[in-house]
């Protein structure tokens, strides 16, 4: 099993960094997050390995582990375990196979699949949302928070509500809030985020580009909200980390990766304020992606264009 994997240090790296997320959502929700993002990986690495296994010298990338762990944590704590294998078949087959394999997908795959799971299983991912554990072992002692602990709203859908009061900015820095496994805590996705840049993992281009476009266009959309609040609340955050700074399906100019961030920046808040969806960033990214060569081939035709005059 472990000679059809392709080792690649990069990708070491992602995993390394999703590791703090992981731990905090054991401590926040219980042991449980480990099976949802173990039965994530085992499902990716079959998929992949279904479209290689006959290909000479085939084997089964990295990736296909990033992919998995972050399409998982981008997930309920509360999901079936079958939604989460679903999450992590489409990601692969669909986000990146289809398109020829590793290094060849228009679009993130992790955020493929987690818009596919959403929006064909809206009440298991948008209904159901538990209260995080607090204080000292927290979710380390137990499987799972209970059905007592079950709350109807995070805190970007009660933002979006004009529900005001119940969190407080701290909480939503901090991670202390009901949410996805790995999309709660600002501060811990900043440091990855900062571990990802100083390891030459990722680009800061389009993490420092998203983050601002978001914090502008809330600014507009929503002028009497903090506009942090809806920085770092629902999948932003992570998303912004993880997701915008995805090698091949972000633009390759330098301009062009401004352009890109914008644009998921104002399309997040777009979606967000005027949709039925609370969450954005993942239409905002889906988007993006489709408009990546777009983007790529006008810059370049017009960086030509005046080098001509």
């Amino acid at each position: 099993m472990f000679e059809r994997i392709l080792k690649q240090q990069i990708m070491n790296k992602v995993l390394y960094s999703l590791v703090p997320l992981m731990l905090f959502a054991i401590y926040l929700f219980g042991w449980r997050v480990l099976a949802v993002v173990a039965v994530a990986n085992i499902f990716a690495y079959i998929t992949e390995y279904l479209f290689i296994y006959k290909k000479k010298g085939g084997k089964v990338s990295m990736a296909a582990f990033v992919t998995a762990t972050l399409v998982a944590m981008t997930l309920p704590p509360t999901i079936p375990l079958w939604i989460s294998a679903v999450a992590a078949i489409i990601s692969i087959a669909f986000g990146k196979m289809v398109f020829g394999g590793f290094g060849t997908n228009m679009f993130n795959p992790a955020i493929l699949g987690r818009t596919f799971v959403y929006i064909s299983f809206p009440n298991q991912m948008t209904i159901s949302w538990i209260k995080p554990f607090t204080g000292f072992p927290g979710g380390f002692s137990f499987w799972s928070n209970s059905k007592a602990m079950e709350t109807g709203a995070t805190i970007l859908n009660q933002q979006r509500m004009g529900v005001v009061g119940l969190h407080s900015l701290t909480d939503a820095f901090t991670g202390i809030v009901p949410g996805s496994l790995g999309e709660t805590s600002a501060l811990l996705i900043i440091l990855s985020g900062l571990y990802l840049i100083f390891s030459k993992t990722a680009k800061w281009q389009p993490m420092l580009g998203t983050a601002a476009s978001i914090l502008i266009f809330n600014a507009i959309f929503y002028p009497a909200s903090n506009p942090l609040y809806f920085l770092f609340s629902g999948g932003a955050m992570f998303g912004i980390v993880f997701m915008t700074t995805d090698p091949v399906s972000q633009p390759k100019g330098k301009i062009s990766l401004w352009i890109y961030a914008v644009l998921i920046g104002f399309l997040t808040v777009f979606i967000r304020r005027f949709s039925l969806f609370a969450e954005g960033f993942m239409f905002a990214l889906l988007l993006a992606n489709s408009f990546m060569p777009l983007i790529d081939y006008g810059v370049e035709s017009l960086s030509k264009t005046g080098a001509k005059k």
